[in-house]
């Protein structure tokens, strides 16, 4: 294909300017059409302390890309007439147990992500665990009502499959996916094995607050596990076989993986997805459209580890990438699909993408000001300088920067300054568009100096601080007292569960985390010295931490 090359070569340099700005060690990018993969561009490091490059075979751990390949076994099952995908979860693991306030909770629930379960238990590695947990964490909506994002739902699905056939989940998609569309590089359990030839992982070093580019990344640790939402391990090459499949409607090298009908069914957009009228949930795939076409995939993150995949069946063009590491892919994952679809059409090639400054701050203005904290007076000033954004309080003064790992740019900035980088500084905005109120950790600061909140209930103050637990995915929480209410700030974000939420205080003693709909519920136990010990969060346990 003419120009191919070139193509490939603007993706490369692309790639150069992604990695810096992004929590990654290297990175891996193969683009394919229904027939075959059209090119490989790698970048950085396998492994930092050896030197170890990224190689088109390196193999990295593909995260929640996998949920897509359970949802092809379990359409199969129910194709041979041994799944229903709308009876309840107790009729199909009787030893369950798994409250119902709402109704039956089916396989097409846990599928679409609607089944009202809590996104993790955290407390539990593996399936089984993950699944007697789920008795103490009822479901908050009733099924098909919302869209909750769930790797326990998955969790599920994946115990259902290896009952009905008396085969470990990851074996049964070696056999019925993996085998026939030729992934002979990729697993679908992660072992101990697998770290011979595995990118090494890599997080940021810090875990009590937001990751800045600054930081340094460190090896992160390493998870063994075999269950469906997230165990598959692969590498581009083999990950461009899965968007073929997809491509091809189901079909692969062999043959039919899937029918028609059983892919139509995969691919029915069930559930819008929150924030994006565009953008639903199919059986394990994400079936957008945007102002390029219609495209199917999905994102995938394990610890120390990133992906993407998607396809356009309008351009017959998909792209996979994998990084050890994080950051936002959707920059450089347009990028290359609009440079490989422009060489296919014959059109002038985009010019090289580059993400924005960290320090370009869309919107600027509308933050400068002066903010007061009705407590105690301190004020909090935010002005423009040469560098962006600048945020003082007190003696401390930093520049703000946008954060790497996600895309959009809203009201949210990272505080490059070491006496204030352990929280984000959150604004909220007035009817005029401007910011009227700003948030600090546990500071609260107001443009007008209204008059302070009424005072929370003086047994919350016995719950504020920092909280650990040996849990990679979600390592540290913090509780703060500001505003008069709790608010509960999740500094590592590498968990669906990342950001924060205002607790809402239940008639039972527990909280909701966010909106009470929203299967996320903590409470705090074993008060010493006026202040809680743990605080139990869907099941797992969090305790106290010197630091506070």
């Amino acid at each position: 294909m003419p120009g191919l090359a070139e193509a490939f070569d603007r993706i490369g340099l692309a790639l150069e300017h992604h990695l810096p700005v992004s929590h990654a060690a290297g990175a891996a990018i193969a683009i394919t059409d229904r027939h075959e993969t059209l090119g490989v561009v790698v970048r950085g490091f396998a492994d930092v302390a050896s030197g170890l490059p990224v190689r088109p075979e390196t193999r990295f751990m593909i995260g929640s890309i996998s949920k897509s390949f359970a949802a092809m076994v379990v359409l199969q099952e129910v194709e041979a007439g041994r799944l229903d995908l709308h009876v309840s979860v107790n009729e199909l693991l009787p030893w369950l147990e798994l409250p119902e306030p709402f109704g039956p909770i089916t396989l097409h629930h846990l599928l679409t992500h609607t089944s009202g379960l809590a996104a993790g238990t955290e407390d539990a590695p593996t399936g089984l665990g993950a699944a007697t947990l789920l008795r103490e964490v009822p479901p908050t909506f009733a099924p098909g009502e919302r869209f909750w994002y769930s790797n326990d739902a998955y969790k599920l699905v994946g115990l259902v499959l290896e009952r009905v056939s008396g085969v470990p989940a990851h074996e049964l998609i070696r056999d019925r996916v993996l085998g026939p569309l030729g992934m002979t590089s990729s697993v679908a359990a992660i072992t101990e094995d697998v770290r011979t030839d595995l990118a090494t992982g890599y997080e940021p070093m810090f875990t009590d607050r937001p990751a800045q580019l600054r930081h340094p990344l460190v090896p992160a640790t390493f998870t063994v596990s075999s269950t469906v939402d997230g165990s598959i391990v692969s590498n581009v090459i083999d990950m461009a076989a899965h968007a073929r499949l997809l491509l091809n409607r189901g079909t692969g090298p062999r043959g039919p993986v899937l029918s028609e009908a059983m892919f139509d069914l995969m691919t029915t957009p069930f559930v819008a997805q929150p924030g994006d009228p565009r953008t639903s949930y199919g059986y394990g795939l994400v079936v957008g459209e945007d102002e390029r076409g219609p495209w199917i995939g999905h994102s995938g993150g394990m610890v120390g580890y990133t992906g993407f995949t998607a396809v356009e069946p309008t351009s017959g063009i998909g792209i996979d990438i994998l990084q050890n590491g994080s950051g936002s892919k959707e920059g450089i994952v347009r990028f290359a699909l609009d440079t490989v679809r422009a060489c296919i059409l014959d059109a002038p090639l985009p010019e090289v993408w580059a993400p924005p400054e960290p320090t370009s701050i869309p919107d600027a203005t509308t933050f400068v000001g002066e903010y007061v904290d009705p407590e105690d007076g301190d004020v909090l000033r935010i002005r423009t300088d040469t560098d962006g954004l600048r945020i003082t309080i007190g003696e401390a003064s930093g520049r703000l920067e946008r954060d790497p790992l996600t895309p959009e740019v809203g009201n949210q900035f990272l505080v490059v300054q070491p006496e204030l980088e352990r929280f984000p500084i959150r604004f909220g905005r007035g009817a005029d568009g401007h910011a009227q109120e700003a948030f600090h950790g546990d500071r609260w600061f107001e443009r007008d100096g209204r008059e302070p909140p009424e005072r929370p209930p003086k047994e919350w103050s016995a719950y504020t601080g920092l909280y650990r637990n040996d849990d990679p995915w979600m390592p540290t929480l913090r509780v703060v007292l500001r505003k008069g209410r709790l608010a509960l700030q999740f500094p590592v974000e590498l968990s669906d569960e990342a950001g924060e939420a205002e607790l809402q205080p239940l008639a039972d003693g527990w909280f909701a985390v966010g909106e009470t709909w929203q299967p996320r519920r903590i409470r705090f136990d074993r008060l010493v010295d006026g202040k809680a010990v743990v605080a139990e969060f869907n099941a797992g346990r969090w305790f106290r931490s010197f630091e506070d």
